[in-house]
């Protein structure tokens, strides 16, 4: 394993050796891939919500909420010490078929919305069910720089 570190230095995670970042094009998100077996990209992308009204309410967690509730299939699970509403979408494009995996997870006013996209095809392989698993390591791994929670159970 190896330590990742954003851009920012706002958050941290641990990522198997043969996963790199890549350039995604989208401003504040961040792409990583396995370099020895493509089988899907992980995304994450951070946020800081604004506490307008009640400063010390977890508005991550009223998020994550309602995420399970409009999501068909979300489930409420726990990633690590931290709630996280779980689901799947299925995307059609031009070339085929994709698969979207989310999990939406934080704490406070900090949220980090992060995706698996695997090809449908891969759904099939023996290979799948250890990279979502591989990815949901890598998520729980997550720690926050301004707070001494982290999103794992450790």
């Amino acid at each position: 394993m190896k330590t990742y570190t954003s851009e920012n230095g706002w958050f941290s995670m641990e990522l198997p050796v043969s996963w790199e970042e890549y350039d995604c094009g989208e401003d504040g998100a961040y792409a990583f891939f396995d370099t020895n077996s493509w089988t899907g990209n992980l995304r994450i992308i951070p946020f800081r919500l604004a506490r307008r009204r009640n400063p010390s309410k977890d508005i991550a967690s009223i998020f994550i909420q309602d995420e399970v509730l409009k999501n068909e299939g979300a489930n409420r699970i726990q990633l690590g010490d931290f709630d996280c509403a779980h689901f799947r979408k299925n995307i059609q494009q031009d070339d085929g078929d994709l698969f979207v995996y989310y999990w939406i997870t934080g704490i406070g006013n900090n949220l980090f919305i992060c995706t698996f996209t695997v090809d449908h095809k891969q759904e099939k392989c023996e290979q799948h069910s250890t990279d979502l698993e591989t990815v949901q390591n890598i998520l729980q791994s997550i720690r926050m720089k301004q707070s001494v929670e982290k999103l794992s159970a450790a």
